[in-house]
């Protein structure tokens, strides 16, 4: 079977999706796949190349790229699946590379795009999970940056991100509506991201997160255990504390939270996979405090390196990292 293992883009995460791509690369059962690498860079170039063994070795030379419509033509189509685990962000996360693929009638892993763009718009797919499955969200304001926006009374410190973007990318905690001010003002600035949401900080919670497999063809799913998350370098989960040595630690399954609350947190997650129509694997982070479920957002394309979250729950349950790499490629075949 013939992949191309998919990675880069224009998104904050571009580094990341390379570091989650290298680990696959490395993890992965190669006596069963013919692996191709299809790397995207900032530009929305693509090259198409074979991977010198365990290395991904971006090419340098320019002249190897081509644009991205062009090298899914020529790349991805000659493939039997395009592998998305290792790509992440902007652009692969809200569904837009899956349209194109989808239009190219190449097959690919993961959830698609119309699930996709519907996870990544935190605020409507939060609004929909409170209303359908009447689990409790942090209270949020959705802010256009390009507009002069009045906020209702809030208290301070509260939690201000960018309402579609993943990793913890651009997420702050406020004191101040001064610094709320600055904050917005320089989104106005960079322009990067429009939409932003002000939410309730709930101080002192304990951050959960939850994954769930799925068989596409036969529709059954597997909860993994849930993990629990203690940053150290942050009060909570962001960028450095995801993506740096010592950033947090993990506990898997937590320790801080009963069991029912565990197991409730696992069939959720499976739930709201379900719900917002993703595919084959997702991880949903929630919070935990006094009892009481609060659910966060929903990933489609949750990082892949061995350390990540994801990749912790199935090993928590025997699953390891290569049986994980081979269940996503398995159960995404056309």
């Amino acid at each position: 079977m013939k992949i191309a293992l998919v990675c880069g883009g224009p998104s904050s995460e571009h580094e990341v999706s390379l570091k989650s791509t290298e680990a696959i690369l490395k993890n992965i059962d190669k006596s069963k796949y013919e692996i191709f690498i299809f790397y995207i860079d900032k530009d929305l170039r693509s090259c198409f190349f074979l991977p010198k063994k365990e290395r991904l070795d971006i090419p340098t030379d320019k002249g190897l790229y081509v644009p991205l419509l062009q090298g899914i033509k020529e790349g991805l189509k000659q493939c039997d699946l395009a592998v998305l685990m290792g790509i992440h962000g902007e652009f692969a996360e809200d569904g837009r590379l899956q349209s194109l693929l989808d239009f190219h009638q190449v097959p690919y892993t993961g959830s698609g795009a119309d699930s996709s763009a519907l996870a990544m718009d935190k605020f409507v797919s939060t609004n929909l999970i409170e209303h359908i499955l009447h689990l409790k969200i942090p209270r949020t304001f959705l802010i256009d940056v390009t507009n002069n926006v009045e906020l209702p009374r809030i208290e301070y410190p509260i939690v201000v991100k960018p309402n579609s973007a993943g990793s913890s990318v651009g997420v702050y905690i406020v004191n101040s509506p001064n610094e709320l001010d600055g904050i917005l003002a320089g989104a106005k600035l960079e322009s990067k991201f429009r939409y932003w949401l002000v939410q309730d900080y709930i101080q002192d919670a304990i951050e959960i997160s939850c994954g769930c497999l799925q068989d596409k063809k036969t529709r059954s799913f597997t909860s993994l255990p849930p993990i629990e998350i203690i940053p150290q370098t942050s009060r909570f989960f962001d960028y450095s504390a995801k993506y740096q040595l010592g950033g947090s630690r993990e506990i898997v399954p937590p320790k801080n939270i009963p069991g029912h609350i565990s197991e409730t947190i696992s069939n959720l997650a499976c739930d709201i996979h379900e719900l917002l129509r993703c595919r084959t694997y997702s991880r949903s982070d929630f919070l935990v405090k006094d009892g009481e479920i609060y659910y966060l957002e929903t990933n489609t394309l949750p990082g892949m390196t061995q350390a990540s979250l994801l990749p912790q729950e199935a090993g928590a349950v025997g699953i390891s990292f290569r049986q994980l790499i081979d269940f996503v490629i398995e159960k995404s075949k056309p």
